[in-house]
């Protein structure tokens, strides 16, 4: 062998040496971890929060005082009951609630002020889906009281899921009612 080809061959032994001390066999990656509740309905609540707001968004500023009818709720008091629940389903399942939190929503009951508003909604789906997903597995067959009935943590937070999407839906009423077509359904016929 001529010296150069020695230097090659003694190049790729020694940086083939590593590898081999570390094994051939292929690594395989771990398994993902199974989705919990938890995940899952955090997950759910930032879909519905997107469309929520980002419905809140197209409405313009002048039609946050319109209500389809007397003794109703109008569009801004729709989006601050919403915002305003989930610090009620949150009490009811033991989670800290901010200071302060409760009179805010309650000078914001009447207000027409659209950016308060979705600051508002936005903190307070940011807030339930935050402590929703912190939850450990045994709280969720915990049982709580609300509104009379016994009802598992699992279930309250469902109860709340539906309840946000609720008053999605009623907003999309009030959006079509007044000519305003949900953003995420624009090249959509329905």
């Amino acid at each position: 062998m001529t010296p150069m080809r020695n230097v090659v061959l003694a190049c790729c032994l020694a940086l083939s040496v590593p590898a081999l001390a570390q094994g051939t066999a292929p690594t395989t990656p771990a398994p993902a971890p199974a989705p919990t509740f938890q995940a899952d309905a955090a997950g759910v609540l930032g879909h519905v929060q997107k469309e929520m707001v980002s419905l809140l968004q197209a409405m313009p500023q002048n039609k946050f005082s319109w209500r389809p009818g007397k003794g109703v709720r109008s569009v801004g008091e729709v989006y601050v009951h919403a915002a305003g629940s989930a610090y009620w389903f949150g009490k009811t399942l033991g989670f800290q609630v901010p200071d302060g939190v409760q009179a805010k929503m309650k000078d914001l009951e009447k207000s027409t002020d659209k950016a308060q508003i979705e600051k508002a909604l936005n903190d307070s789906f940011e807030w339930f889906a935050s402590n929703v997903k912190q939850m450990p597995d045994s709280n969720l067959t915990q049982t709580v009281k609300l509104m009379d009935h016994d009802l598992t943590k699992r279930a309250v937070v469902m109860i709340a899921m539906g309840h946000y999407q609720e008053h999605l839906g009623q907003s999309i009423a009030y959006a079509r009612m007044n000519g305003v077509v949900p953003p995420w359904s624009k090249n959509d016929k329905s």
